[in-house]
């Protein structure tokens, strides 16, 4: 029993010592490049998705949450309402650990999408996340 809990403790190390978050910096530009000069807020991304289905945009706002497992999403802050959802596309690229409260610049389709319960709701499918 030993050997085994020593094996299982030593392969859950090895395996955490080998994420490929540890060796990401905690702020730059992942997936494509991102031009924060044409970054609109998240309220304004939220205003023109009551008038358009879907669209292109570069969106800014703090990170309020972020994928710890595969680092393959993100929320951000959306003073006096939900947070903004942000997926990665296809789960091309990973997002650093501890990105709570920095600055992000998000380049994508933003759109409305329909959740399990049936309730609409607006996200981005990002392209390329700038993390500051």
């Amino acid at each position: 029993m030993k050997k085994f809990m020593y094996t299982a403790i030593t392969a859950l190390l090895i395996s955490c010592n080998n994420d490929p978050r540890n060796n990401l910096s905690a702020t730059g530009n992942f997936g494509t490049q991102v031009n924060e000069n044409e970054a609109i807020t998240v309220n304004d991304a939220l205003t023109k998705l009551n008038t358009v289905q879907e669209f292109k945009a570069t969106v800014t706002g703090l990170v309020k949450e972020y994928c710890k497992g595969e680092g393959c999403w993100l929320t951000l802050e959306n003073q006096g309402g939900e947070p903004l959802f942000v997926e990665v596309e296809n789960k091309a690229f990973i997002l650093p650990h501890h990105i709570n409260g920095k600055v992000a610049v998000v380049a994508g389709k933003v759109l409305q999408t329909t959740n399990d319960a049936g309730k609409t709701e607006p996200m981005i499918i990002a392209s390329g996340i700038l993390i500051k």
